[in-house]
């Protein structure tokens, strides 16, 4: 279990300068933001910058947005950003580029422009930690969602300044990490087995039983002896079946697999589980007191591939269970449209992050900020 450092009013007071990383990565649709609701992350990173300012700190909030590859790109820029932030905190923020923070930053509350718009900071280069570490006194990571990513404003600056990890930051390690009562389910949907052989390597003596939906189950029913319709036009590859019969084995009736599949108008892809399914998913769920589910269990992004994903939800809220914990971005961002994340008492704001701490890796983000 990682335990952070956190600061105090005795490391953040009256005219102290804050480097406050955040995750800001989130949709644009013509330039305006669309993320909605209280479980987005930009509504998550508000408590922390409120604390910051009501202990009369300056604050530079710093993000990424999209992927630049290291070269200022028009339509990434973080503006429309610094606008949701200035209406939500009822003040101006005005963004700033690096050279113009160098020269003067007098303002309480100003954002820098897109950090990825700067090579050196996902070559976590040191030079450029020290350009940003000039900007403050100290500094704050509340950026959850890429403390897996060894960047210069994640992990590098972190070493130049002293440093602390943001409420969010803490709160996301305790849900992922902390004791869960028993029996405790592991739900995984998504597109790729290989990527779930961590979670499911490093959860093992944890979870009680393993629901597996969206095309991740594919191989895994094959491996199981199970036919699959002859007429998809994708079958899974010999590796993954591989794989999915040594998962097979290791969890025999743990591992709870679909009984029934949606396929899509021509019959060439699976687009969901079918109602069998839900109905043995709902029911593990009824008897379980946790669970932790990672990947939609269809392909949310059509209507044929929801419904299950969907049912599943509103079981989980009838569930009332001790502890329920959510990440994923398909999966929030249609559970967040549908207003069915109310039955979860954790909702991440990592995807790659939560995947990468589940799996039991060392996160940089977190390993900087980690009292030894």
């Amino acid at each position: 279990m990682y335990k952070l450092r956190t600061w105090t009013k005795n490391d953040i007071g009256a005219g102290t300068r804050v480097l406050l990383r955040i995750d800001a990565n989130v949709p644009l649709r013509d330039g305006v933001v669309t993320e909605a609701g209280k479980f987005g992350r930009l509504e998550a990173s508000l408590p922390e910058i409120r604390r910051l300012l009501a202990a009369g700190a300056s604050v530079v909030l710093v993000t990424h947005l999209g992927d630049p590859a290291g070269k200022a790109v028009k339509k990434l820029s973080v503006k429309p950003l610094a606008g949701w932030y200035a209406k939500r905190l009822e003040r101006r923020i005005a963004v700033k580029t690096l050279p113009e923070l160098e020269r003067s930053n007098r303002a309480q509350v100003v954002m820098l422009e897109n950090v990825r718009f700067f090579p050196g900071e996902e070559l976590n280069d040191a030079a450029f930690a020290a350009r940003l570490a000039s900007l403050a006194d100290v500094y704050v990571d509340n950026a959850f969602g890429v403390t897996h990513r060894a960047h210069a404003s994640v992990r590098a600056v972190a070493r130049l300044l002293p440093s602390f990890a943001g409420e969010l930051v803490v709160r996301e390690v305790g849900a992922l990490l902390g004791r869960r009562k028993r029996p405790t389910l592991l739900i995984l949907g998504g597109a790729k087995l290989s990527t779930k052989l961590p979670i499911l390597n490093n959860l093992d003596g944890e979870v009680d039983d393993v629901l597996v939906g969206g095309a991740t189950c594919l191989p895994l029913l094959v491996a199981a002896g199970l036919e699959l319709p002859s007429t998809l036009k994708a079958m899974p590859e010999r590796a993954d079946v591989l794989l999915a019969r040594r998962i097979t084995k290791r969890f025999g009736r743990r591992l709870i697999l679909p009984r029934d599949l949606v396929l899509d108008e021509t019959g060439a892809r699976v687009v969901d589980v079918g109602p069998e399914t839900i109905s043995d998913f709902c029911f593990a769920v009824q008897g379980a007191k946790s669970l932790i589910w990672n990947g939609p269990l269809g392909i949310v992004e059509e209507a044929g591939g929801q419904s299950s994903t969907k049912k599943l939800a509103a079981c989980i809220k009838r569930a009332r269970l001790s502890s329920a914990v959510v990440g994923g971005g398909d999966s929030i961002d249609y559970l967040a449209s549908q207003k069915l994340l109310g039955g979860f008492t954790h909702v991440s704001t990592g995807g790659g992050a939560m995947l990468a701490l589940l799996s039991g890796e060392k996160l940089p983000g977190l390993e900087v900020l980690r009292v030894k």
